[in-house]
């Protein structure tokens, strides 16, 4: 009798250890259909992306299809070098300089160009054509582009100049254009001159803190009234008219905006560029008449003569211009001002040389001489030298450092007689 408890005790302890068994068994099973299940998401998550990339290839233009199914390692290896190297040759040769705005459509939201300058160390005797400390050396709003396919416009208003009391220079560009072909426009208004690479670069991707002298004197506010055709020679057969850019047009000519002497300067550009945009080479020539004083007579003609050239190859990047002609008369005022030094029959010329080298992403340094021989004001020959530090911050934002050595002060439009200054612009789209 006493068998049966003891029996029965271990009928329960087996089925405890049975059941125990299988909760374990069955604990297994789930962990292991958890790890199947989990394994089964990652892969249909990578499908899915996978799927999305593919798509988003397809939608996009062909050159561009490639970059995006390119593995994401091997684009972060590579996505700054190129970037910073392209905008760096960009702006070496400005192949862009002079085009019309058929490949922007023209928007409500304009373009904002916001910069400021601190400036130090006046040069000797420059007195109150030094700006010293802060200020606000560029405030414009720009609307340009293509209203239709035969059709664009661009307008452009500088607020500083309002500012410092010039109200009469607040409208920088107003013009039409007429789209004759894809080699041909027609330009009507105000807008920039066509001479040589300086005049036509824009403020906000030159590296130096203003233009050459020559520039100020020759072609004061970069700008004139008048009529323009423009184009390439790409339609020829010849492979020689290949990337052949041409200008030709008729202005007011008188250093300022408005007509004076009831005469029109008439100007021609012409400029190849070579090996992909890697080399540019072109030649300016403006024809005119210019103001004499009251009660002096003589020559009076207003004839500009300039040669230009960039090159870039890598981290290297050169460019060069030289300019001769009669010496301006007249200061870029409203009323006509004459400069001391002028005398009929005389002449200026100028010379600039550039070179930048690009170090490690979008850093740059840079070196300039810039002379300029026969000065309007004091008749004098300048020299200056600078040198500095260039930095794009990202697509939006431009530092630079500068320091200069001048010989004597300069009195041009965007004349710049300190010796140290930092300029900081932003392009606002």
């Amino acid at each position: 009798m006493n068998r049966i408890p003891l029996l029965l005790l271990l009928c329960c302890l087996r089925i405890a250890l049975g059941q125990g068994q299988a909760r374990d068994q069955r604990i297994a099973d789930l962990e292991r259909q958890l790890t199947e299940a989990t394994a089964s998401i990652a892969t249909l998550q990578k499908t899915m992306e996978s799927l999305s990339s593919e798509m988003q290839a397809l939608r996009q233009p062909d050159h561009m299809a490639s970059a995006a199914t390119a593995p994401r390692t091997e684009k972060k290896a590579s996505e700054e070098q190129p970037d910073a190297s392209s905008e760096f040759a960009e702006r070496m040769i400005g192949a862009e300089n002079g085009s019309n705005e058929h490949d922007d459509e023209f928007k409500a939201r304009p373009e904002t160009f916001i910069q400021t300058r601190y400036s130090v160390a006046p040069i000797d005797g420059s007195g109150t054509a030094f700006n010293p400390n802060i200020r606000l050396s560029r405030i414009e709003t720009r609307w340009a582009g293509k209203i239709n396919e035969r059709l664009g416009a661009g307008l452009e208003i500088q607020f500083q100049e309002s500012v410092e009391g010039s109200p009469e220079k607040l409208v920088n560009d107003a013009f039409l254009e007429y789209y004759v072909s894809e080699h041909a426009t027609v330009r009507v208004g105000q807008f920039i001159k066509p001479f040589g690479f300086d005049v036509q670069q824009s403020s906000w991707l030159r590296e130096s803190p203003e233009r050459p002298i020559f520039s100020g004197y020759f072609f004061p506010g970069e700008r004139d009234r008048g009529i323009m055709l423009s184009g390439d020679l790409g339609f020829l057969p010849s492979a020689a008219f290949k990337d052949l850019q041409y200008f030709v047009g008729a202005f007011n000519g008188n250093r300022f905006f408005n007509d004076s002497n009831r005469q029109v300067n008439y100007m021609a550009r012409i400029r190849k560029i070579f090996d992909g945009e890697k080399l540019a080479v072109g030649a300016s020539i403006q024809l005119g008449k210019q103001l004499l004083p009251p009660g002096v007579s003589g020559d009076d003609n207003e004839r500009v003569y300039g040669v230009d050239f960039q090159f870039t190859t890598g981290r290297f990047g050169l460019r060069g211009e030289a300019l001769t002609g009669n010496r301006p008369s007249t200061f870029p005022t409203f009323d006509p001002q004459f400069f001391p030094a002028f005398r009929p029959g005389t002449h200026s010329s100028a010379a600039e040389m550039f070179v930048s080298y690009r170090l490690a992403g979008a850093q740059n340094v840079y070196a300039r001489y810039n002379q300029f021989n026969g000065d309007p004001v004091t008749g004098q020959n300048i020299r200056a030298f600078n040198f500095g530090y260039f930095l794009p911050v990202g697509q939006l934002s431009r530092l630079s450092f500068d320091y200069q050595f001048k010989n004597h002060p300069s009195f041009e439009d965007d004349a710049i007689n300190g010796r140290f200054q930092i300029t900081w612009g932003i392009l606002l789209k």
